[in-house]
């Protein structure tokens, strides 16, 4: 043991750190009967990762939440999917600047008339924007969805750059993300108040998963399974 502390004390903090997380892990699983194996790696880097879809320019952005079908029951649940998007990408360290989904729709609310639309790039040069993640819900149902599983949504995103006019990504069409609740008991829908409070978890759930399109995050929820028993 005197041995094995010698070796310690010269080592890097780092490695040391390392060492000691796996010989705890090793202790654990032999006091309690079984094999566990978890690779150093994780222990040593973390959780693998999925690497952004797309790198987002540092610029100015806006989160613009279109709902032309009307598929929300509310539009504070369009400003909860851009504002959710908006904070997990500061968060992240994604873009400098955000600015509020809600002063978006404002926007839209005050300019849009079903004669003369007002245009995404009109928009966001009235916010500031340099930049615009574009929004539309294709769906948004609390069951009975596409999986005929819980509540789903789905939304098709597209990033423009308003400085130059520009699509920057996906180079045709719109990035078709999904998002889903699951664990959810059906009986908690058979009031206003319950179906509320799912759709706020929904459209907050999907602005998240939209976010994650833009950085590199976890392969695994903490609290996944870790490593394989033998």
């Amino acid at each position: 043991m005197s041995m094995m502390c010698q070796v310690l004390s010269v080592m890097r903090p780092a490695m040391r750190l390392a060492l000691i997380m796996i010989m705890g892990v090793m202790l654990l699983s032999a006091t309690a009967g079984c094999n566990i194996i978890i690779p150093a790696s994780y222990l040593i880097e973390g959780p693998p990762k999925i690497p952004a879809v797309f790198e987002l320019p540092s610029k100015r952005t806006v989160v613009i939440v279109d709902d032309k079908a009307n598929r929300m029951a509310r539009v504070a649940l369009r400003v909860e999917v851009g504002d959710s998007t908006g904070t997990e990408l500061l968060a992240n360290d994604v873009v400098a600047e955000v600015i509020t989904t809600r002063d978006a729709v404002a926007l839209i609310r005050r300019m849009d008339t079903a004669s003369k639309p007002i245009s995404i790039q009109r928009i966001a040069e009235s916010l500031g924007a340099e930049q615009v993640i574009y929004v539309e819900i294709d769906e948004f149902v609390l069951a009975g969805g596409r999986s005929e599983g819980g509540p789903q949504a789905v939304a098709l995103i597209k990033v423009l750059d308003i400085t130059t006019g520009t699509r920057l990504w996906p180079s045709v069409g719109s990035e078709a993300v999904a998002s889903e609740l699951q664990d959810i008991n059906p009986s908690i829908l058979d009031t206003s108040a319950g179906r509320r409070e799912i759709e706020d978890k929904l459209a907050a759930k999907l602005g998240s998963d939209i976010a994650k399109y833009f950085y590199a995050h976890p392969r695994r929820e903490l609290g996944g399974r870790l490593g394989v028993k033998k």
